[in-house]
């Protein structure tokens, strides 16, 4: 028998095992992975498409399709999160034994663990104890918007919002709860992604994930000098774990003006030539529509491409935004492109957190000139635009109104810039609940701005002039610093939150300004500006400037809530500002709010149809930095040239008095709230009510000289109060499987008035404000103690002679001539604020359809019809076109008006009005047997549709802003008409 060797026996048996062992660890380690399939499912038994399926802690995810259906392999034991929009997040325990899941999803009823940004924070929406106002990226304004704050149109009571004018290069303007301050800036103040003092165009309405609207006093404190008027903080799309998606978004909008002038047409014109009423008229023998000659229909679009992914521990978002919107006044357009992305890394179980975003935005624009429009109206209808020899006709500065076509070919305003935001942010946390973080930000603002008359004839003379240039150029740079320190701890039913930060801004802004006129030549445009005559006379002008600001803030809070029944809140801020004057470089800012949810204590418990209610109340300081650099110290003012010692020196002179007790306005604020919730979320909504004092008001006042140097400075004396009511109201009133209704609406009031403008030292009972312009050359509105801001001032009209001048009423009141009449017989006769606005939102969904209209109105406030008061009297009529109105005979006299005109109260009419301002249909396939795209949508949606007012001018909706308000064409914006938009569109997800 052979014999055996017994090494190579023990070694064929140790393979043999080590290939044994092989083989059962491989089939061990496939078995730790399984398919796991199932479907998610709301209460009712619907499918839900597109819910996120997560293995918990990883990147490993799926969504739902269309059915509600899912397949995911993972380990088994792990836990899959499963998280959709609106419902309650679950986490599901799996097993081997068990991988076919039926997952069924809570409605999310309350709500009250959505996250709502606090400032420098953020906490959920049941712990919240201020006026703050929450709108999700699924409930803005839909349609193609022209800047991102349209996106809360409607949406936010108290927010007041004026779409003024359909230029594109122009946005909204926006105040909170009224108008605090008499000289100083009264727009919110703008966070974006954690940096205050952002620009809205600076970033993609596409990109913006959520709107938190800072709006009482106890909110905005943690802000400090510039919380006043509020503060809005946008969050943009932030990298998160989850699988890879793409998203596309696309749309195209159609543009038209939404109501014309209704002037004299030609026709009219010629019929009025021989009517001894009318004296002066030229007809000179065409039909010229001037309107529709430098306008057409607009035609814009937007492309929107996003990309997002990651794991836990790595995660990314990219996007691109391209927009082209044109203007219906030829040659307006505005042209961006907008370049975001932002990466997240953790480690060391998230002990360490690292966050890089970069937005970057360019932007081209063109502006025709303003009055432009305003030539259109007023130009004669007869008249061709060219002569016999093809050179445009009645284009010199003798002879009014301009060619409004060659104002638009022959001059124009162009402008490029960019806009570039990023911030760094890094976070540790230590122990639990403990996160320390430090984040640098950078925005910097670059603008190249040419605006040129450059005539292709040299012949066409404009003031004198043959062509001239305007060259400017400037920069500014921001830079941020911010030290913030959170800790969060729960002991048992008390959950503590304390926060404490540092905060350092430093502005730098610069610009360079050119300007010569008389163009040798057209060939080089503006680009040659040293060729121009003015060069070689030395007539050309140039300046520079260069402003630097600091602002230093130390700040805190506190947050205590126990059993989320009864709730705590209190801040302070100690900043500082380079703005102040010495005696006043720094300021305290303190805030203190509470919350009491008696819907959780024992004598409500029982009430079934009750939800939620909830008390607050909340009080808070906050400032109004002062709006410009060095207005507290002694400045020079440089004058003309002096031949001094055989050389010519530039003369200077006191300009600015020093004040050294500068310092910020301030505002208190007392608000409380009610917020609640009944029969299943069904009804809810909030109801707030203010009080709200500014005091240290800026203005300028007349001071002796001497002691002074100079005759005026700017001190802080007068005093405002704002006090009003908001409502909020949403139901649902009607819900099936298939079909749901959803009714909003929102209501504000805010009553004004000017307390003071006098103390001991300076002195001032009224002034005037506002401008009615050549040739009424007088002022419009008036500020005085005691009334609020925005009263018009004029005469009040009494009738209209047989002969056709106006009668006013004196200050005895009496009746007597406009012509007799002085500025002692003027007085109130009314104000351009809307003390009242209004909105209700509808929303259908049926199956795939969903339907949403918003109405919006303002009430109980006037404007100032400019173009009516100007242009409505027969002795205009040789100047050029005229109202159609001219043809009436007011108050029942049997003439035409003839007088000159005036401001007085007959063209201040009532502007009340409700806008159909927004209508959406859209339509979500349902895409099967496929694994690309999870969402298609297309839509088409219209803005601005329809306008119910008595308002005879082009619309209603004006310049809520400044001094003068109410007042239609007043503005370079208001030179332009508001227009109506079509929108078609697509939303892709893949």
């Amino acid at each position: 028998m052979p014999k055996f060797n017994q090494e190579r026996i023990i070694s064929g048996t140790m393979r043999l095992m080590a290939l044994v062992c092989m083989l059962c660890a491989c089939q061990f380690i496939a078995a730790q992975t399984k398919n796991f399939q199932g479907v998610v499912k709301d209460s009712k038994g619907n499918t839900l498409p597109g819910v996120t399926i997560l293995e918990t802690g990883t990147a490993n995810g799926v969504s739902t399709d269309v059915d509600g259906h899912f397949e995911i392999k993972m380990t088994p034991g792990n836990t899959l999160t499963v998280s959709y929009v609106g419902y309650v997040t679950r986490t599901i325990q799996t097993n081997a034994n068990t991988t076919s899941l039926n997952i069924t999803l809570e409605e999310d009823v309350f709500l009250l663990d959505d996250v709502v940004v606090v400032g420098y924070g953020s906490m959920k929406k049941g712990e919240v104890t201020s006026a703050i106002t929450s709108v999700k990226k699924d409930n803005f304004l839909a349609g193609m918007v022209k800047s991102p704050e349209q996106l809360l149109q409607g949406k936010v009571a108290g927010l007041q919002l004026s779409n003024y004018t359909g230029d594109p290069v122009l946005g909204l303007e926006m105040t909170i709860r009224g108008v605090n301050s008499l000289s100083g800036n009264t727009s919110p103040l703008i966070v974006i992604d954690g940096i205050p003092g952002g620009s809205m165009t600076a970033i993609s309405s596409e990109d913006i994930e959520s709107i938190d609207v800072l709006k009482d006093g106890s909110a905005a404190a943690i802000y400090g000098t510039r919380g006043t008027n509020g503060v809005i903080v946008i969050t943009t799309n932030r990298a998160k774990a989850t699988k890879m998606s793409l998203e596309y978004n696309a749309s195209v909008s159609f543009e038209t003006i939404s109501k014309h002038a209704d002037m004299l047409t030609a026709d009219d014109y010629r019929s009025l030539k021989d009517n001894s009423d009318f004296p002066g008229i030229q007809d000179e023998g065409t039909t010229t529509d001037w309107v529709d000659a430098i306008s057409r229909t607009a035609i814009s679009q937007n492309h929107f491409l996003s990309l997002k992914g990651g794991n836990a521990q790595s995660n990314y978002v990219a996007s691109i935004d391209y927009r082209k919107r044109e203007g219906v006044i030829n040659k307006t357009d505005r042209e961006s492109i907008t370049a975001k992305i932002g990466l997240n890394h953790n480690m060391f179980n998230d002990k360490l957190r690292f966050q890089l975003n970069i937005n970057d935005s360019y932007v081209t624009q063109q502006r025709a000139w303003y009055s432009a429009y305003l030539n259109a109206l007023l130009e004669n209808p007869t008249r061709p635009i060219y002569d016999e020899n093809g050179n445009y006709t009645e284009y010199k500065v003798n002879l009014k109104p301009y060619n409004p076509v060659a104002m638009i070919n022959e001059e124009y305003d162009k402008e490029g810039y960019n806009q570039l935001m990023m911030s760094g942010k890094m976070t540790v946390t230590p122990i639990e609940g403990l996160n320390l973080s430090v984040m640098g930000a950078l925005q910097r603002f670059d603008r190249m701005e040419n605006k040129s008359n450059s005539f292709k004839h040299m012949s066409t003379v404009v003031n004198g002039d043959y062509g001239n240039v305007w060259n400017w150029a400037d920069n500014s740079l921001q830079k941020t610093l911010e030290l913030v320190g959170d800790y969060t701890k729960s002991l048992g039913l008390h959950n503590l939150g304390a926060m404490a930060g540092y905060s350092y801004q430093d502005d730098d802004a610069k610009g360079l300004y050119q300007w010569a006129k008389d163009f040798p030549t057209d060939m080089f445009g503006p680009w040659n500006i040293g060729s121009m005559n003015d060069m070689k006379d030395n007539k050309a002008a140039m300046t520079s400037y260069r402003n630097t600001h600091k602002l230093i803030s130390f700040f805190g809070r506190v947050t205590y809530n126990y059993d989320e029944k009864y709730m705590f809140m209190a801040s302070l801020r100690r900043e500082g500002s380079s703005r102040f004057g010495d005696n006043h470089k720094w300021g305290w800012f303190p805030a203190v709010s509470a919350g009491w949810r008696l819907s959780k204590e024992n004598f409500l418990k029982e009430v079934k149809w009750l939800d939620d209610l909830k008390f607050r109340v909340g009080y808070g300081v906050t400032g109004n930095e002062v709006n410009a650099n060095l207005l507290s110290m002694y400045l020079l003012g440089y004058g003309g040239y002096a031949y001094i010692n055989g050389k010519w020196t530039q003369g200077a002179a006191p300009y600015q008095n020093p004040n050294p007790d500068l310092k910020w306005e301030t505002k208190s604020e007392l608000n409380f709230g009610l917020d609640f919730s009944f029969l299943k979320n069904r009804l809810s909504g909030s109801v707030d009510v203010y009080h709200r004092e500014t005091s240290d008001l800026l203005s300028t006042y007349e001071v002796p000289t001497p002691p002074y140097i100079v005759s005026s400075m700017m001190a802080n004396v007068g005093k405002i109060r704002n006090q009003g009511i908001e409502l909020l109201l949403s139901g649902t009133a009607i819900q099936t499987r298939d079909l749901r209704f959803d009714i909003t609406g929102t209501f504000s009031y805010n009553k004004n008035k000017i307390v003071s403008l006098s103390n001991g030292l300076y002195q001032k009972d009224y002034w005037y404000a506002g401008a009615t312009g050549s040739p009424i050359q007088t002022h419009t509105h008036i500020v005085r103690e005691g009334d609020p801001v925005g009263n018009f001032h004029g005469f009040q009209t009494h009738s209209l002679t047989s002969d056709g001048l106006w009668m006013v009423y004196g200050a005895d009141g009496e009746p007597k001539l406009l012509t007799d009449a002085n500025d002692g017989d003027k007085r109130v006769i009314g104000n351009g604020i809307p003390t009242t606005y209004g909105s209700l939102n509808l929303a259908l969904n049926y199956k795939g359809f969903d339907v949403s209209v918003m109405f919006r109105g303002a009430f109980n406030f006037q404007v100032l019809n400019r173009q009516r008061m100007h242009w409505e009297t027969t002795a205009r009529i040789g100047e050029g076109n005229l109202p159609r109105s001219v043809l009436e005979k007011p108050f029942g006299s049997n003439s035409y008006v003839k007088g000159a005109p005036a401001m007085q109260s007959y063209y201040v009419e009532d502007g009340d009005y409700v806008k159909l301002d927004n209508v959406n249909i859209g339509y979500t396939f349902k895409l099967k047997n496929q694994n690309v795209i999870q969402r298609l949508r297309l839509y088409v949606a219209g803005n601005n549709l329809l306008t119910m007012t008595g308002y005879k001018g082009l619309d209603p909706e004006v310049s809520i802003k400044g001094l003068a308000p109410g007042v239609e064409g007043s503005g370079a914006g208001e030179l332009y008409p508001t227009t109506r938009q079509f929108t078609v569109g697509l939303n892709l997800l893949f």
